[in-house]
């Protein structure tokens, strides 16, 4: 029942067995003339994820020949201070190390405890995309955000790729998502003696597809840090405080909004003093969601425009939606959210609360009797069919909307749309968001063109998902600010296009359609 490791190393076998020696294993050693026998008191089995060392001469040989070298380390049960001393001791006789990963769901140890005895070495850990790691986070955090993120392609998915298409995920994780570490597992692993060849040559397009794209290759480097200060942050809070007051000021005197003004200085003050995390989570939150009520609120309206004028009334409302994102995105400008150790908080609550607040005000925008006659009449209406029947479809569409938000979008994605993704990936480099150029955008446009009415409350609600969506781009912190740019400046041309030629196909409808009711 015991397992046995037989070596021609002396010095590998003395590794191994300090190694696991260390996890408190039991085993017997046995040194021969040409080899050596270690008796480990463990089955098959349980060995399958035991890890039982790393080849110093080995990877002395990798670093010599001019690679970094990147350990990855497995968890073991019943991790003690020693088990953690052993493992850091261990890590710091390999030359050459560049960063370091863990291999299973949790981070082994306590977690303060190996942080201190990491900071040592002074290298970056590696955290791989999509794959969460119980502990990681904390770890990174602890090591003062030293931190990779690293993107690579599981077993499982792998038989899903080719290596085009595997190098094409690649460019696409580094050029959209600012990862600083691929991992490459090779194709044809069937048969390894006649992968190699094949494996370099996959290492060789994915380098020149990155280099072509205008990255550089070399050794790990973790993101540089983002100098912080409470008071420039205190005053980007101001212009979200700003934004509400605008907002407020429609509805009180300016003399509440001045005493509204005051309380919400001190109570950000207060809150970046006490809790300054909190705080800027809470305004880049608040952000998101004040300056595209603004923006709609303060534009739209009943009279008609031209179309130069509904397209620079759009333009302004695109600008002061964008002053949101600008302040969000100064609020959570760390290191720690571009690395996603802590990301923007309130995905869903930024998504729906405009779409709530906006028709409200459309609705309620009337004041003193006219208010209260418009509400007792909806009141005392009778409850149609046809009503609940739009209101069953309204709240459909408000669960698609919501589940086509965030990272599990991609279950409502037809293949139609992959394909059209594609499409406009290879053409633009990077693709514009969907509800934008084909939804918020033309919509809202329409709407600027022929003016608001109650009747048009649909149109309203598409178009403001298109403003919704502009903001919350920024918000994927993780993305290069240049790629989230490039993507918003897509869906405002094209939904700018679209737009008018659904204006122009409406126009032309409705003059077809006068003259046919006038022939006949």
């Amino acid at each position: 029942e015991n397992t046995y490791l037989i070596t021609a190393k002396p010095q590998l076998a003395e590794e191994i067995s300090e190694h696991l020696q260390a996890r408190k294993h039991k085993m017997i050693t046995v040194q021969g003339e040409r080899l050596q026998v270690i008796s480990l008191a463990l089955a098959s089995q349980e060995c399958e994820k035991l890890g039982i060392c790393f080849s110093r001469d080995d990877l002395q040989q990798l670093y010599a020949g001019g690679l970094t070298i990147i350990p990855r380390i497995r968890s073991w049960n019943r991790t003690n201070e020693e088990d953690l001393v052993s493992l850091v001791q261990a890590l710091g006789k390999i030359q050459g190390i560049s960063m370091i990963t863990f291999n299973e769901e949790a981070v082994p140890g306590d977690i303060k405890s190996l942080a201190y005895k990491l900071e040592g070495l002074n290298v970056p850990v590696g955290m791989f995309e999509f794959y969460p790691q119980q502990g990681l986070t904390n770890l990174a955090q602890l090591l003062g955000k030293n931190a990779v993120r690293i993107h690579c392609i599981n077993e499982g998915e792998l038989k899903k790729y080719n290596e085009q298409s595997a190098v094409e995920r690649f460019n696409l994780a580094v050029s959209e998502r600012n990862m600083r570490a691929l991992y490459l597992r090779f194709f044809g692993m069937e048969q390894p003696e006649n992968a190699l060849d094949r494996g370099l040559k996959f290492v060789t397009q994915v380098k020149n597809n990155l280099l072509q794209a205008g990255f550089q290759i070399g050794a790990v480097q973790d993101l540089p840090g983002i100098p912080y200060s409470r008071w420039l942050i205190l005053a980007v809070g101001l212009g979200v405080l700003g934004g509400g007051l605008l907002f407020l000021n429609r509805f009180v005197s300016p003399g509440w909004t001045a005493l509204l003004g005051l309380v919400g200085l001190i109570g950000w003050a207060g809150l970046l003093f006490v809790q300054p995390l909190l705080a800027r989570k809470l305004f880049a939150l608040a952000a998101v969601i004040i300056f595209p009520v603004v923006a709609v609120t303060a534009l739209v309206e009943e009279k008609k425009r031209t179309l130069i004028e509904a397209v620079t009334a759009f333009l302004k409302m695109v600008g002061i939606s964008g002053i949101g994102a600008l302040l969000m995105t100064g609020l959570l400008a760390d290191k720690a959210f571009m690395l996603k150790l802590d990301q923007f908080s309130g995905v869903k609550v930024a998504h729906v609360v405009p779409l709530l607040i906006i028709p409200l005000y459309f609705f309620l925008k009337d004041s003193g009797k006219q208010l209260l006659t418009k509400l007792k009449k909806v009141l005392a209406a009778p409850l149609l069919v046809w009503y609940a029947l739009a209101a069953l479809a309204l709240l459909v569409i408000l669960v698609i909307y919501l589940l086509r938000t965030g990272n599990e979008a991609g279950i409502l994605v037809s293949s139609w749309e992959n394909k059209m993704r594609e499409l406009l990936d290879t053409l633009l480099l990077v693709r514009p968001r969907t509800k934008e150029f084909l939804v918020g955008h033309p919509f809202m446009l329409i709407l600027l063109y022929f003016g608001y009415t109650h009747r048009k409350m649909p149109l309203l609600i598409l178009g403001v998902i298109g403003q919704i969506s502009l903001v919350n781009t920024y918000a994927h912190l993780h993305t290069p600010l240049m790629i989230s740019l490039l993507r918003s400046v897509h869906g405002l041309w094209l939904g700018i296009l679209f737009g008018v030629l659904l204006i122009l196909m409406i126009k032309a409808t409705a003059t077809w359609l006068a003259g046919r009711l006038a022939d006949g």
